[in-house]
């Protein structure tokens, strides 16, 4: 009840919902911000009024937790393995069937950022592998993440962690 009243009392009803849908449809880990360096990334934490914990953000398209220990004012950005897991998942529960094919990387790329209202997510392949296309529609940001991301962290359903790679 304290967290449906700390949405009410926020006014983040609009955001709750967008990362329910966000949930609904599969799509990667949540992430709050993107950035292309370490550096910008800590420089954004450094100025927020209310610096965020436990929270994932890109950095270079690659997955960090936000750590912030207020006692002593100390960041860090681990990069964390979230994305490995989740292709793994998403490729035994969609396998990969491309949406459209490339010969290279940056055609794919341009072909991502012209789609006018991208789905959060989408199979395409590049020189013959398999790519997810994703789109972050709450920092308005799209990657390509190779599915050779997954290798080594397929899990058994009765397994715990990664397999060994």
């Amino acid at each position: 009840m304290d967290t449906l009243h700390f949405i009410s009392a926020t006014g983040q009803h609009r955001t709750f919902n967008e990362y329910l849908e966000h949930l609904e449809a599969d799509a990667p880990p949540y992430v709050i911000a993107s950035f292309n360096t370490k550096a910008e990334a800590e420089a954004w934490l450094k100025n927020q009024p209310i610096p965020p914990d436990s929270a994932s953000v890109l950095i270079s398209d690659a997955y960090h937790w936000v750590v912030h220990d207020e006692r002593v004012g100390i960041f860090r950005l681990p990069r964390v393995h979230d994305l490995g897991y989740h292709l793994a998942d998403l490729k035994k529960r969609h396998p990969p069937a491309a949406v459209a094919s490339f010969a290279t990387r940056e055609e794919a790329e341009a072909w991502w950022k012209a789609q006018p209202t991208p789905a959060r997510w989408a199979w395409v392949s590049i020189a013959g592998e398999p790519y997810l296309a994703v789109y972050h529609p709450n920092i308005q940001h799209r990657a390509l993440y190779p599915l050779s991301m997954a290798d080594g962290y397929e899990v058994e359903d009765d397994e715990e962690g990664p397999s060994e790679p």
